[in-house]
């Protein structure tokens, strides 16, 4: 079973998974996440069961423009990095060599070759990674001071699914794609990843501790497990 509803399937096997998560993902489609030695032949029945899930949230995402079907994404006219709220036009230039991004105000210039829309997205992807870095810096070292609680370094990638993770060594991970989540949600992810430097699990300890800092806990942790939707999906 290589599709459901017009949509790419795809399952995996997650060790730390306790039970099968179904989830739509920009440009790969249905994603089924199970424990290891799941019986994959029982995922279509579980499919089943959750079509009305699936259908009604493949409806909102596309409405916000969001490919699901994994066609090659092409490149962007606005990006909207709502973490710092900016909106940005993108403009293109063509030119022949290595693709390029250079900003002026809330213009975004992709110069390269126009007939591969494949390396000017690369080039847009680079840029964002590299606006993440120098938004998400600063926030983290500010949420560091307040809370009293240093850290030993940071790290932002292009991370496939997870939001931002906490090493024993201290150091913080967070996913670029954060620059496209609301200041709250982003707020929130770093309190999160914060809170490991002094409880490197989930325990009942960790989340009194999360929930004494920020009382809003259990509504931002929704919020936030359900906000890739918001990330375009050139980006993905």
């Amino acid at each position: 079973m290589t599709s459901y509803c017009g949509l790419p399937l795809s399952i995996r096997a997650h060790a730390r998974a306790r039970r099968v998560l179904v989830k739509l993902v920009p440009g790969r489609g249905l994603e089924v996440v199970v424990p290891p030695g799941f019986d994959p032949d029982r995922v279509p029945a579980i499919l089943d069961a959750r079509r009305p899930w699936i259908e009604r949230a493949r409806a909102t995402m596309e409405a916000r423009g969001t490919d699901l079907t994994g066609r090659a994404p092409a490149l962007p006219e606005v990006v909207e990095f709502r973490a710092a709220g900016r909106t940005c036009r993108v403009d293109c230039l063509d030119r022949p060599g290595r693709a390029t991004v250079t900003e002026n105000g809330p213009r975004l210039m992709v110069r390269g070759p126009l007939d591969d829309q494949d390396a000017l997205v690369a080039a847009l992807v680079r840029f964002t990674v590299r606006k993440a870095r120098e938004f998400l810096l600063p926030r983290l070292d500010e949420a560091s001071g307040r809370l009293s609680m240093p850290y030993s370094a940071m790290r932002v990638r292009r991370q496939r699914s997870r939001w931002g993770s906490c090493s024993a060594r201290g150091v913080i991970s967070l996913n670029a794609k954060l620059l496209f989540l609301p200041p709250e949600l982003v707020d929130h992810l770093l309190l999160h990843e914060l809170c490991h430097t002094r409880h490197l699990n989930h325990s009942d300890a960790y989340w009194a501790l999360v929930a004494d800092l920020q009382p809003e806990y259990a509504r931002l942790e929704k919020a936030l497990n359900q906000s890739i939707a918001l990330v375009p999906p050139w980006f993905c």
